[in-house]
């Protein structure tokens, strides 16, 4: 037996504006959204270069506010996109890791990006990668 995949389930309150965000404003691709009724519950899948997050309203698919890593090859070209691509940063001085990639002691720089419901990507590539 070897896993193939590990997909990330990122609980979520509105599936329209979730997807509106991961789509419009990061990037992602819409891969799929299953609903069992009109007015149910929705878990979709969405996909970045091929690497995808699953995004449920389903009760039972953990909390709001969980984070997920994400490995890029450069930090600061997909912190650059992003912005392009209309991401507002919070403008919060004492979150630095949130207003643009930064060095990080672990030796990885970052960025986060919060989603509509508080759920935060992290974006990290090692500095040693930086020329």
């Amino acid at each position: 037996m070897a896993v193939t995949r590990v997909v990330p389930i990122i609980r979520v309150t509105d599936i329209r504006s979730a997807i509106e965000f991961y789509c419009s404003t990061l990037g992602f691709v819409a891969d799929f959204s299953y609903s069992a009724s009109p007015d149910g519950p929705v878990y979709a899948g969405v996909s970045l270069e091929g690497h995808q997050i699953h995004l449920s309203t389903f009760a039972g698919d953990g909390v709001t506010g969980t984070a997920a890593y994400l490995y890029v090859d450069d930090v600061d070209a997909v912190f650059g996109n992003f912005l392009r691509a209309g991401l507002k940063t919070p403008g919060n001085p004492n979150s630095p890791v949130e207003e643009a990639p930064v060095d990080q002691s672990w030796g990885m720089r970052e960025f986060y990006v919060k989603d509509p419901d508080g759920n935060t990507l992290r974006f990290g590539s090692p500095i040693s990668q930086r020329g």
